[in-house]
């Protein structure tokens, strides 16, 4: 999620960390932006099935970020202004529309309300039983820009990134799933803080109550981004819950938070959104 550059001019930091904050506040858009546009069935991880043939899923969804402290290189966390009264606070909309093209492939794509990035992501499913799946994910990260850009200057922000990964879903009983994955994202070409690419890691676990109705989900993720001077990292906990008493929609409410990370903001969020479904 991108932050208002405006605040770079206000942190004080020391002089050793301060340009790495700069940069990750202005890469933020890009540090976290996984592979987009597929479907999913719980909150940070995908699951392996892909949406129906010959149907469109659109899922509006809202978010709010508050963020007030960064972890350091040592992984310390500082506060991001001067003191601590006050934060940061991202606010935004974003929307995703998935098609399934066959029984076995789904692509779509997702695109914030202030048009400046685009996700675009296609999902197979490589192997399904009844207990045990597999699925192949991939896709392309596009800035749309919608703002001033200095083209001299290839900032993260401005340059598209593609990538991959895997995706694992277990059904231990009829009411109990588990969904895990793992991505890996890089930029077409080489950025101005010379990134070398990032990794994802996350890993849900639903368990369905009242007849399908309402699913209780607990999850984490990790995501760990190299560049030529350091490497940034976050760890975080996704609860949540999705509401399934209708045909045709899924309402999904999600409260995330950060536990630990090195050169990173320390973010903590609310997120609800409506999946829709089309014949």
């Amino acid at each position: 999620m991108e932050l208002n550059k405006t605040f770079c001019s206000s942190f004080s930091f020391s002089k050793n960390s301060s340009f790495l904050i700069v940069v990750l506040m202005m890469l933020s858009t890009n540090i976290a932006a996984q592979i987009g546009g597929i479907s999913g069935s719980k909150l940070g991880a995908y699951c392996v099935d892909v949406v129906d043939n010959k149907k469109v899923e659109f899922e509006p969804a809202f978010f709010h970020v508050v963020s007030s402290k960064t972890w350091d290189d040592d992984g310390n966390l500082k506060n991001i202004f001067g003191s601590a009264d006050s934060v940061v606070h991202t606010t935004g909309l974003n929307f995703r529309f998935t098609y399934g093209l066959l029984d076995k492939l789904e692509v779509g794509g997702s695109i914030s309300t202030d048009l400046q990035m685009s996700n675009w992501g296609a999902r197979y499913i490589a192997y399904s039983n009844k207990k045990v799946g597999l699925a192949i994910i991939a896709g392309a990260n596009i800035p749309f820009g919608n703002k001033v850009v200095d083209k001299t200057i290839r900032l993260a922000d401005n340059l598209t990134s593609i990538g991959g990964g895997v995706v694992m879903s277990t059904q231990f009983t009829d009411n109990l799933s588990l969904d895990v994955n793992a991505q890996y994202m890089a930029f077409i070409k080489t950025t101005k803080e010379n990134h070398k690419g990032s990794y994802y890691f996350n890993a849900d676990l639903g368990y369905y109550l009242f007849n399908y109705q309402l699913q209780l989900i607990a999850g984490i993720g990790y995501q760990q981004s190299e560049f030529e001077a350091f490497t940034s990292s976050t760890l975080t906990v996704y609860p949540g819950i999705t509401v399934e008493t209708g045909k045709n929609y899924i309402i999904v409410v999600s409260a995330p938070f950060d536990i630990y990370g090195q050169n990173s903001m320390r973010n903590s969020a609310f997120a609800i959104a409506l999946t829709l479904t089309f014949d």
